[in-house]
């Protein structure tokens, strides 16, 4: 069974659940949502229901497209409780090592469900932020989305305070901007292998800003990402400098995308 049946069939239970009073589940932007992949979500992360309130609330995407989100290594053992584990279990994450180790392979992971016009969802901040704070937002998301073509998708989830329901506010789709400091990275590698690729996927990112957010043209993202993805396979070179190449005002950029999204009074923290 394609992972996306899994969805549609536990869609309708999940759903009244969130309309009971405990959770009262309210989406607001959801026109904002393409009705096509691929693209990478983003979101602030309040509490363990936040991926399924996220789920429900990106609907219009996933009625024949499936959610990828990154999770802790941690939740398949049922650190997160059983909710975590069968989610796990039944929808499939890309699994994220915490302890300090390399992440790349949740990349190319991305990057594969992304070529097939998948979603890819990302808690950039780690872990569980406190009600009315932001952690720093982590580089894992950014590397993401220097390395794809891919818009990314912002959302915000937190409880009401009017009467304690969770809400999802959903943004409009964004690129990172260029930046500075990778053209001088560009320079520095010269004709490098892992210079000409990199502004290859520059360049592809660029066209990728100007293609219509319809089908036709998601089709067009998601083949553009399979360069991308082909490229990488071919190749017989170190790619970790291709998987670092965001810098700290992108991580910055995305979770101000996010922050404008939460209510007034929200606060950015250090780490």
């Amino acid at each position: 069974m394609k992972m996306w049946w899994r969805y549609v069939f536990l869609r309708p239970p999940f759903a009244l659940v969130a309309r009971r009073p405990r959770y009262n589940l309210r989406v607001s932007g959801q026109e904002n949502v393409p009705r096509y992949g691929p693209f990478i979500v983003v979101s602030n992360h309040q509490s363990s229901a936040d991926i399924i309130a996220i789920a429900l609330a990106l609907k219009p995407a996933l009625v024949h497209r499936h959610l990828w989100p990154w999770a802790k290594k941690e939740i398949e053992t049922g650190a997160e409780g059983f909710l975590g584990k069968m989610l796990w279990k039944v929808f499939g994450v890309i699994p994220i090592d915490r302890s300090g180790g390399d992440n790349s392979e949740a990349i190319r992971l991305s990057l594969k469900y992304l070529r097939k016009g998948e979603l890819v969802l990302v808690f950039p901040e780690g872990t569980r932020s406190r009600p009315g704070e932001v952690k720093p937002f982590q580089f894992g998301v950014a590397n993401l989305a220097r390395a794809a073509p891919a818009p990314i998708l912002p959302v915000a989830v937190y409880r009401r305070e009017e009467d304690g329901g969770v809400q999802v506010n959903i943004g409009k789709l964004f690129t990172l901007p260029p930046k500075r400091r990778m053209y001088e990275v560009l320079e520095e590698l010269g004709e490098k292998a892992e210079g000409r690729f990199i502004q290859q996927v520059e360049t592809l990112r660029q066209w990728a800003d100007t293609v219509p957010r319809d089908r036709k043209g998601m089709k067009l993202i998601a083949r553009m990402i399979r360069i991308v993805t082909d490229f990488v396979s071919r190749q017989d070179i170190p790619f970790d400098l291709f998987f670092r190449l965001a810098e700290e005002e992108d991580n910055e950029f995305i979770r101000d995308r996010v922050m404008e999204l939460l209510p007034p009074g929200w606060r950015k923290v250090k780490a």
